[in-house]
């Protein structure tokens, strides 16, 4: 018989092998959110993959930048790990299984009440354990406008999913209004992700699509603003009512106040683009278009309230 002192936890992806936001803040960020409330730490916990570790970018990421928050020691796969000592049976001291949390289904996005210190806790320790101070904060201002210029869920139809539609009048009307604010146009899918945090760190101003993009928001510095683009209801779904301007990730977003978000909102057909012909979901197919004027009023007013 093998005897295991060191805190091990058996674990699986949900959603995290396609999406990098569920992998962070849920299938991973589960581990962390376990240790705190159960209050075992180990500097070695061996993380023990229930199934194949997928040999994939995302995965890689997950391996060289998030991981490494948790434990020393890499992921292994339960079976292979297990089959290592050669013994028939194996005991482990102390053992997590289970407990992984969903923050985004709006059955149970009430239960992220009170979780803030445990979302905080597990950002910080991520940008710490990848060189960066949780809480820097930058001296002068720094916008920075998404280009959502890839996404998995691009119909074959589509060069675009969930996009700002008009995104160089956007960044010409920001460039031309605000002078002297140094501003970027940023495809986050071609920058490592420790390349990513730095420049987040560095950022004041986020103006970002939602979906899964979005959930790089906590990693802003405290004090930092975040314009996020709705989505306009056209069925009744997730909490919201046809004609309403839908927060998709607001309910997971809203726990994390160190940052403040403007939900920049979508009234109606004026303010989205179908992202092919013959889409019909607002949600999860079409594009916003962004009116200058309403979105100088919320750039306006987060440079009013940070005064750098």
């Amino acid at each position: 018989m093998t005897s295991l002192s060191r805190l091990h936890t058996i674990w699986a992806d949900a959603l995290g092998a396609s999406n990098i936001g569920h992998g962070l803040w849920e299938d991973l960020g589960s581990i962390s959110y376990s240790m705190e409330r159960l209050n075992e730490f180990d500097p070695q916990l061996v993380i023990m993959h229930k199934n194949k570790i997928p040999q994939t970018a995302i995965f890689r990421s997950y391996q060289q930048y998030i991981i490494p928050a948790l434990t020393e020691t890499p992921m292994v796969e339960f079976d292979t790990y297990i089959r290592s000592f050669k013994t028939k049976f194996v005991c482990f001291e102390i053992v997590f299984a289970g407990g992984q949390l969903s923050v985004f289904k709006p059955s149970i996005i009430k239960e992220n009440h009170g979780r803030e210190a445990l979302f905080y806790n597990w950002r910080s320790k991520i940008i710490s354990k990848n060189g960066f101070d949780p809480e820097f904060f930058p001296n002068k201002h720094q916008i920075i406008v998404t280009n959502k210029s890839y996404s998995q869920w691009t119909n074959p139809a589509s060069n675009r999913h969930r996009a700002i539609a008009n995104l160089k009048e956007v960044v010409d009307f920001i460039r031309k209004s605000y002078p002297t604010i140094d501003t970027e146009v940023v495809e986050w899918q071609n920058i490592p992700f420790n390349k990513q945090i730095e420049k987040l760190l560095n950022t004041t101003i986020l103006i970002t699509p939602c979906g899964g993009v979005s959930m790089i928001i906590p990693m802003l510095p405290r004090g930092a603003h975040a314009i996020v683009m709705d989505y306009y209801v056209t069925n009744d779904h997730y909490g919201f009512k046809r004609g309403q301007s839908g927060s998709m990730e607001g309910a997971f977003l809203n726990h994390f106040p160190h940052v403040r978000k403007h939900y920049y909102q979508v009234y109606g057909s004026q303010d989205y683009e179908f992202d092919f012909p013959g889409a019909k979901d607002t949600r999860n197919d079409a594009s916003i278009i962004v009116n200058t004027t309403r979105l100088q009023l919320l750039i306006d007013t987060a440079l009013e309230d940070m005064q750098l």
